[in-house]
């Protein structure tokens, strides 16, 4: 069998993209699956060719709603029949689905509707062609987004006795092993990609003056797709009364809205209706939009599989994309207060060790790209990927001894009994009624840094802890506290210097995709793309992608021998749109006296 032509002949494509030849072979073989590709790698694919190719019902089971409905939108977009079942369809939709379960090449359908004797029953009775479990990460309880109705998924490989594929962007060893076990896979095809995204440039800076950081960043990134997140609906919602009152239209998201608030924004978000979105964790698995052009973390994320999956979302179309996580020490404080909750005992251990890497992350002066692969196990081919601040901006390295030896000198004379503010406090001269009363004012080190601001003071403190000079004690209370080499520091034996960046534009990553493109016909092209997704009630992207566009906008394809070279274009898409678009093009370069055009691209996937 050639692939490449039944590539070509359902999606459009010449060519694969990596890996996927190889994870697709392995499942018409009948092998068990699983394959960790970063978010963007083109995941859906792996099952949604061998689906048309093998005879039967592929059964996807996918954890949220909107993914269904987006995925169906896009595939029938390309021909293929598809549906959902789940919560949101009315019971005689429900019905007419199960009675025609067999005229649909896929299936998607929530892990929960798997309680049902009923629904495994009616399976049972179809030919049934693969088994895909999607964002598999969700079956284990060390992954980042446990969800226990994945945990009952083990008796699927025993009932159907057909290939099972599973699809995760983010697995630690000890979350491979878990989802092999739990889903009972025999001998399986184990693939994994790199986990790098060479097209996002990953910036992470001390959260100072939030809302100054934030509104310096999102001016660079106007009329841009993108994602603000928050670690609580109290941050959400002071995030987005911020933007409001700057003028912007965000979309809030988090676990305390309705059902019917959070559908709403979200679909406002995937059809291009707002621009922007503030939310919690809740929001984004899954969320198929491949033109979120930023991500922004306003807090910290709980671990590096959190942070790694939520920039995932950004530049899933191969084009550059920006990320921008400001921290504190306060987050990690935070976390720890939420792990006293928690009374597994092995888990809190582990949750524990996972916020410490994330923490030791952000505060790395290292290589951000480099720093997570190894995170992931991974080996990179260079020490810097001059996408990251740490290999962006330019360094200065300031003296830190005496700078040390003060804070560490007042952290000592207040016997180790108070955290960061209150240490900064002191070392600055504040009048505080608790600062007076407990007479911390008559202390050598009171006042001993008045020339520094608070968040210059933050940023040392924050610098000593990360090079182990000072910790934070647990317990209820954070507390700064001593190291066994803070001694040595007051006494001059050892070396300290403070990182000092200075802040250059980002490049555009060698190995991101960019197009140089005509703006003004690329804004024709995206009003007749958003009038035709209107129309039709789709998201703008299932209509064509951003890189689609971009390529028409720089290439002027005018017949159809062109048009179908476009990434992104097949022949139900040329049937579908083509003429209207060319019919745009053609106009505009007889406007705007355009003769003489680029070569076409090369066919590939996207």
């Amino acid at each position: 069998m050639n692939l490449e032509e039944s590539l070509k002949q359902y999606f459009g494509y010449n060519t694969f993209r990596a890996n996927q030849k190889e994870i697709v072979t392995a499942v018409l073989e009948n092998h068990d699956v699983l394959a960790i590709l970063p978010t963007g790698a083109g995941k859906s694919l792996c099952y949604q060719l061998p689906a048309m190719i093998l005879p039967g019902t592929a059964i996807v089971v996918s954890p949220l709603i909107s993914l269904m409905q987006d995925q169906v939108d896009s595939l029938s977009k390309n021909g293929i029949a598809a549906a959902y079942i789940n919560s949101s369809l009315h019971f005689h939709d429900l019905q007419d689905i199960l009675h025609s379960l067999s005229q649909y090449k896929i299936l998607f359908v929530a892990p929960e509707r798997f309680t049902d004797k009923n629904f495994t029953s009616k399976l049972k009775q179809m030919p049934i062609s693969m088994i895909v479990i999607d964002e598999a990460h969700c079956i284990s309880q060390w992954g980042h987004s446990f969800r226990p109705e994945y945990r009952q998924l083990t008796f699927l490989k025993e009932t159907f006795q057909k290939p099972i594929l599973a699809l995760t962007a983010t697995a630690t060893p000890e979350v491979e092993k878990d989802i092999l076990h739990q889903l009972a896979m025999k001998q399986p095809f184990i693939l994994k990609a790199s986990f790098d995204r060479p097209n996002l440039t990953i910036r992470v800076n001390q959260r100072s003056q939030q809302e100054k950081q934030l509104k310096e960043f999102l001016n660079l990134h106007q009329n841009q797709s993108g994602i603000i997140y928050c670690s609580t609906r109290k941050n959400v919602e002071s995030i987005y009364s911020q933007l409001q009152a700057a003028g912007l239209k965000p979309g809030k998201y988090h676990a305390g809205l309705s059902d019917q608030e959070r559908t709403t924004t979200q679909k406002a978000f995937i059809h291009d209706e707002i621009q922007l979105i503030v939310a919690t964790v809740a929001f984004g698995m899954g969320i198929h939009k491949p033109d979120v052009r930023f991500i922004v973390h306003v807090d910290m994320p709980r671990t590096i599989e959190q942070y790694y999956q939520e920039i995932g979302r950004a530049g899933r179309d191969g084009l550059v994309a920006e990320c921008l996580m400001l921290y504190s020490t306060k987050d990690l404080m935070v976390y720890k207060s939420f792990l006293e909750k928690d009374t597994d005992e092995t888990l809190r251990k582990s949750l524990s060790q996972k916020t410490e890497m994330m923490y030791r992350l952000c505060t790395s002066g290292k290589c951000r790209r480099l720093e997570l692969l190894r995170y992931f196990g991974e080996k990179a081919s260079s020490n810097e990927c001059q996408a990251c601040d740490n290999c962006l901006d330019d360094v200065n390295f300031v003296e830190g001894v005496v700078i040390a030896q003060k804070i560490l000198s007042c952290v000592f004379r207040l016997n180790q009994r108070f955290g960061i503010r209150y240490v900064i406090d002191v070392l600055r001269g504040s009048k505080s009624q608790q600062i007076i009363e407990r007479q911390h004012d008559t202390l050598s080190t009171y006042n001993l840094m008045p020339e520094c601001s608070e968040q210059e003071l933050r940023y040392y403190i924050e610098n000593l802890i990360e090079q182990n000079h000072l910790r934070i004690s647990d317990g209820e209370y954070p507390l700064l506290q001593w190291t066994e080499s803070s001694k040595d520091v007051v006494k001059g034996t050892i070396p300290i210097k403070f990182r000092k960046k200075i802040f250059r534009e980002s490049k555009k990553p060698v190995q991101g995709i960019t197009v140089d493109y005509d703006a003004n016909l690329f804004g024709k092209l995206r009003e007749l793309r958003t009038e035709i997704a209107q129309r039709e009630k789709v998201p703008p992207y299932v209509v064509f992608s951003d890189r689609s566009l971009t390529e028409m906008a720089a290439h002027y394809p005018q017949n159809q021998s062109e048009f179908v070279m476009i990434n992104g274009v097949g022949p139900i898409k040329w049937h579908k749109y083509g003429r209207v678009f060319i019919e745009i093009i053609i106009k505009y370069c007889e406007d705007n006296a355009i003769f003489k055009r680029p070569a076409q691209p090369s066919k590939s996937t996207i």
